[in-house]
C-alpha cells in the first residue's frame, strides 16, 4: 500500500502518468453536494490520483471521454442478504451492470444452516472477485432461545470473526426482546463489537419509543425496518443510522420519503437506502440500487440526496469513507458514467478501475458459487429419513377440538386464530375446512416434526417442503395430504435442500438449493424463473401473496409478530407461550 500511495502522490504532481483518465465529465461530488462541470478524473494502480480540471496525459494512458455524462461512485448497499436464496456471486453479476459495486451484507440466514462455517463460506468465496462484500456477524440468534435452542454463535466465535478486516457489524439483531431483560450474555457480545469499531445492526420492527432508547443505549447503530416516517424520524433523531427500505420485503419509500419531503432542512446525511432484500425476480425485473434512487426521485426526494443516501452516507456508517463513497484523491476507483442523475442505469462501471460492466453487460468473469452437502448442514437441521406420512400426524381421543391456528395476514405477519375441527378415526380432520393446512417444522430436540395448523395461504395444496425456513432453516412442510408432505419431503432431501411440491403424488416442481439447502448456486436468470413457476403455481391454486414462496419461509420467524411455528410448536411471540400443542 506505501508504494501505491508513492505513485498517486507522483501522478498527481504530473511526476508520472495515470493509467486511466475520465474527461469532460459533470462530476457528482456527494462530499459537497454538487456537481461540477468540466472535470477530469485520473486513475493510478485502481485507485484516484488526481480530481480536477485538467490532468497529465501519458503516451499509454486510457482517456475516456465523459461528455454529457455524469461520473458518480459506485453504490454500496448497506444492509443487504447475499445469504439468501441468491448466492452473493450470482447476485454481485446482475448488480453490478446496474452501479451497484459495494456491500454490506448479512449472514445470519447463512450462519442459520450451516454455522460459523456458514461466514467463512462467505468470506472465502467473495474474497477475490470484482465487487466489494464485506459482512456482518451474527451476535445472538434464534430471537426465542426457550422454543428454538441456543445461540448458534457463542461470545468468542463472534469475537474471532470480529477480527476479519471484512466483517464490519454484528448483524441485524432479530434477538432484541432478549436485551430487555438484560441477557448479560448477548449484552456482552456487543459491547465487545462495539470496543472493536464495529456496526451493530438494528431490527427494531414493532419496537416502542421506551424499547428504542434501551436499544440504542445497548449500541445498536442502524435500523431498517421503519414503515412510516414517523417512525423514521424517531430513529433519526435518536442517534440511528436510518435505512429507507424498499425491496421484495417491503416496499415502503414512498411514505418513508415524506420524513424528508416534509422536512426540506432535515440533514440526510445519515438516511440511507437499501432495499434489505431483493427476490431474484425482482432483481432482474427492476435493478438494484439504481433503482431505489429512481423511486426516491418519483417520491420526491432531490436526486443528489438520493445518490447521497447510496454511496458517502452508507460508506461512512460502515467506515469505509476513505476508501468508498466518493470521488477524492486516494478513493478506489469505483466510478459510474451516467446520462441522467434521476435514472441512474449507468452506460460503463469501473470497479478499482478496471471496467466490469458496459452497457448493461457484465465484461468481468465471476465464478459459480460452490455447493454444499446435505451431510454437512449444521448438526440437528437433517430430520430423520426417509419421512414417513405418519410423521405429520394430528391425533386425539376427543370427538371434536378447538386449536389455536397460525393465520397469515400477509406474507410476512400473522395472528392466531382458533377453529373447531372434528376428530374421525383418532386424527383431527381437516378435510373440511378448504383454507386449512397442516404446517410442520422439524424439530432436532424431539426428534420429531412438530406439527401444527395454517389457514390464510388461500393454495391448497397437497405437499410444499422447504430448507429455508427463516432462520433456523430447519426442513418445513406445508400441506393437506400427509402422503405428499412426505414425498416432498424426501424429495428435498434427494436434491441436498431446496423447495419441492407434490400434489396428488406427482412433482408438481422443485426448486434446488445445493449450497447448504439455503443458497442456489444458478445464475439468477436461471433461478428467477424456478421461482417464479412455483409462486404461479400457487397463486393459480390460490395463494393471495405476490411471493407465496417467501411468505412461506417467514412462517418460522420469531422476530416477526404474532405468531410462528417453531420446534416446540405454535408460539405466541408477544405472550412468549407455546399455544399448541
Amino acid at each position: 500500500m506505501e508504494e501505491t500511495r508513492v505513485g498517486l502522490i507522483k501522478v498527481a504532481l504530473g511526476k508520472i502518468f495515470p493509467e486511466l483518465i475520465i474527461r469532460n465529465i459533470d462530476l457528482v461530488n456527494v462530499y459537497s453536494g454538487e456537481v461540477l462541470s468540466g472535470q477530469e478524473v485520473a486513475v493510478w494502480q485502481g485507485r484516484i490520483a488526481y480530481v480536477g480540471p485538467e490532468a497529465k496525459i501519458g503516451p499509454s494512458t486510457e482517456v475516456v471521454d465523459g461528455k454529457g455524462m455524469y461520473l458518480l461512485p459506485g453504490f454500496i448497499d448497506v444492509h443487504g442478504h447475499a445469504d439468501f436464496i441468491s448466492n452473493p456471486l450470482a447476485l454481485a453479476k446482475e448488480i453490478l451492470p446496474t452501479g451497484t459495486t459495494g456491500m454490506l451484507t448479512d449472514s445470519h440466514d447463512i450462519c442459520g444452516a450451516l454455522g460459523p462455517k456458514g461466514l467463512k463460506l462467505m468470506l472465502d468465496n467473495t474474497a477475490d472477485i470484482p465487487f466489494r462484500y464485506y459482512l456482518a456477524a451474527p451476535a445472538a440468534f434464534l430471537a426465542l432461545n426457550e422454543f428454538e435452542g441456543e445461540d448458534i454463535f457463542t461470545k468468542e466465535v463472534v469475537a474471532l470473526f470480529l477480527t476479519n478486516s471484512r466483517v464490519l457489524a454484528v448483524s441485524e439483531v432479530t434477538a432484541w426482546g432478549r436485551l430487555m431483560e438484560p441477557e448479560r450474555e448477548f449484552v456482552a457480545k456487543l459491547v465487545y463489537a462495539q470496543e472493536q469499531g464495529k456496526r451493530i445492526e438494528g431490527h427494531m420492527a414493532g419496537c416502542s419509543y421506551n424499547k428504542l432508547n434501551a436499544l440504542i443505549s445497548c449500541g445498536l447503530t442502524s435500523c431498517h425496518e421503519s414503515i412510516t416516517a414517523a417512525e423514521a424520524l424517531d430513529r433519526l433523531r435518536l442517534g440511528l443510522y436510518t435505512i429507507l427500505r424498499h425491496g421484495s420485503i417491503r416496499a415502503d419509500l414512498e411514505p418513508l420519503s415524506e420524513m424528508i419531503t416534509k422536512n426540506p432542512h432535515l440533514n440526510t446525511s445519515r438516511i440511507m437506502l437499501s432495499p434489505d432484500w431483493f427476490s431474484p425476480q425482482d432483481v432482474l425485473k427492476y435493478g438494484y440500487l439504481n433503482y431505489l434512487v429512481s423511486e426516491a426521485v418519483k417520491f420526491g426526494i432531490p436526486a443528489l440526496k438520493a445518490i447521497q443516501m447510496v454511496t458517502i452516507n452508507p460508506a461512512t456508517y460502515l467506515g469505509v469513507d476513505n476508501d468508498m463513497g466518493g470521488i477524492a484523491p486516494g478513493r478506489l476507483a469505483d466510478l459510474l458514467l451516467v446520462e441522467d442523475l434521476e435514472n441512474p442505469l449507468p452506460e460503463t462501471v469501473w470497479v478499482g478501475g478496471k471496467v466490469v460492466a458496459q452497457k448493461g453487460a457484465l465484461t468481468t468473469e465471476i465464478p459459480m458459487f460452490p455447493e454444499v452437502r446435505l451431510q454437512d448442514w449444521r448438526e440437528g437441521r437433517i430430520p430423520r429419513t426417509p419421512v414417513k406420512s405418519e410423521d405429520f400426524s394430528l391425533k386425539s381421543q376427543e370427538v371434536s377440538v378447538e386449536i389455536p391456528c397460525i393465520k397469515m395476514v400477509n406474507k410476512t405477519i400473522t395472528k392466531s386464530v382458533n377453529l373447531t375441527l372434528p376428530v374421525k378415526n383418532g386424527e383431527i380432520d381437516i378435510q373440511g375446512s378448504p383454507d386449512l393446512l397442516k404446517i410442520s417444522l422439524w424439530s432436532a430436540d424431539k426428534n420429531s416434526w412438530m406439527t401444527g395448523l395454517l389457514t390464510g395461504f388461500g393454495a391448497r395444496v397437497g405437499g410444499i417442503v422447504s430448507s429455508m425456513a427463516h432462520e433456523t432453516h430447519s426442513p418445513m412442510a406445508v400441506g393437506n395430504n400427509e402422503q405428499d408432505m412426505a414425498l416432498a419431503a424426501n424429495r428435498m432431501l434427494e436434491l441436498g435442500g431446496g423447495v419441492v411440491i407434490v400434489e396428488a403424488g406427482q412433482l408438481v416442481g422443485e426448486l434446488p438449493m445445493k449450497s447448504g439447502g439455503i443458497l442456489s448456486n444458478a445464475d439468477l436468470k436461471e433461478l428467477a424463473p424456478g421461482m417464479s413457476k412455483l409462486n404461479i403455481f400457487l397463486q393459480e391454486k390460490g395463494c393471495p401473496w405476490d411471493d407465496p414462496i417467501f411468505g412461506l419461509c417467514f412462517l418460522a420467524f420469531t422476530g416477526l409478530p404474532y405468531v410462528r411455528i417453531t420446534p416446540k410448536g405454535i408460539v405466541d411471540i408477544q405472550q412468549k407461550r407455546v399455544i399448541f400443542p
